[in-house]
């Protein structure tokens, strides 16, 4: 089958990349959803979310771009998210009890078409968190997100995500300023606690929602 433009080819063939990896995801017991468009899936959110129940958030900036969270504070919401220059012990305050909220969103920074979900910490809030805690949690991510396997994963983590983000952070490391990962072992870096969910959690009711558009780092 052919297309009239390459933009219709682009999008049925992420389409059949979330698709693919939707059911692996779903193989590996996650409730795994694709959305065409990011609107979609925060209207998915909303869904799931009860009105005046507390979210808590990591730092995501997929989430800020997509705008779930000021959709949650409009309608009631109170939501756990620290910001940059927050004060250091408010900050703390935020991350913990966004880990003991009912619901917990966040991105990722890598998804694997075999269905595990990788992420890379420096503090470690938001790994617990999506490890065990909260008794729902959404991932929300774009196809970018998308590779083959761990080793790709990792890559992916340490060539654009891990540097990216501590761009994002305002911290200088080795990686901002090369563009690569060079194993630093500077006082800034995020690269600290690694974690590949494989399963679902015993314990998380566990959604993931891959969307057909470019989101996060």
């Amino acid at each position: 089958m052919s297309y009239s433009t390459a933009e219709e080819a682009w999008k049925v063939y992420v389409g059949r990349r979330c698709e693919n990896a939707v059911k692996a995801l779903r193989d590996a017991e996650f409730d795994a959803r694709f959305f065409q468009e990011a609107e979609q899936a925060v209207e998915a959110v909303l869904e799931v979310i009860p009105q005046g129940v507390e979210v808590g958030c990591g730092g995501s900036w997929t989430l800020r771009q997509v705008g779930v969270l000021d959709r949650l504070r409009e309608r009631g919401n109170v939501v756990h998210a620290h910001e940059p220059g927050m004060d250091p012990e408010e900050a703390l305050r935020v991350r913990r009890r966004a880990s003991t909220s009912p619901f917990y969103l966040s991105s990722a920074n890598a998804i694997t078409m075999e269905g595990e979900i990788v992420n890379v910490d420096g503090i470690g809030n938001r790994v617990a968190a999506l490890s065990f805690g909260p008794s729902t949690v959404i991932v929300l991510a774009g196809y970018n997100k998308l590779v083959p396997d761990l080793q790709a994963a990792l890559q992916r983590i340490r060539e654009v995500a891990a540097p990216a983000n501590t761009l994002r952070f305002g911290a200088r490391t080795p990686c901002t300023e090369k563009g690569r990962c060079t194993d630093c072992r500077s006082s800034a870096s995020i690269c600290r606690i690694t974690t590949i969910i494989s399963r679902r959690p015993m314990l998380t009711d566990f959604k993931v929602f891959l969307v057909g558009e470019e989101l996060g780092f």
